[in-house]
């Protein structure tokens, strides 16, 4: 009997074990498949990529909606100055120089986000710059207040 009573308990004890087992399985495969946004901080080192290879297209797209706005009303006052000889698109005032010979950034750091605006700092052996960004369609989006005031 007491052979019995001890196989029994070995036998619940070793479903226990297999359950908190799978349990704790579950648990972590479960947070290891949560996906996370991109912070605001990705659309910083996008941009910074993105200008670094010269990819005009790429720094367009990530843009905010109103830096595109004022870009495109640039763009038609230059091609209205030459005469509509040449015609100019927004992308073409984007000013993508070379980086050779400019150091990384050492850190790119979120400083405020609230809602749909964001602030990061992005610090480089330069010095600091502050960069405004806005989230538009689940996206983060840089906003260049100064960019198309030419």
């Amino acid at each position: 009997m007491g052979l019995a009573l001890t196989s029994r308990r070995s036998t619940v004890a070793a479903v226990a074990s297999a359950l908190a087992a799978m349990a704790l399985a579950a648990a972590v495969a479960g947070r290891s498949c949560r996906v996370t946004q991109p912070g605001p901080e990705a659309a910083v080192r996008e941009m910074l990529h993105a200008a670094k290879t010269g990819d005009r297209d790429a720094v367009f797209s990530l843009l905010a909606p109103a830096t595109r706005s004022r870009l495109e009303v640039e763009a038609q006052r230059a091609t209205d100055l030459v005469g509509a000889a040449t015609r100019y698109t927004a992308k073409d005032l984007l000013s993508i120089g070379s980086s050779d010979g400019i150091a990384a950034p050492t850190d790119i750091t979120v400083l405020e986000e609230r809602g749909d605006r964001a602030s990061v700092e992005v610090v480089s052996p330069s010095g600091r710059a502050r960069i405004e960004l806005l989230k538009v369609e689940g996206r983060w989006r840089i906003e260049l207040p100064q960019y198309g005031n030419l």
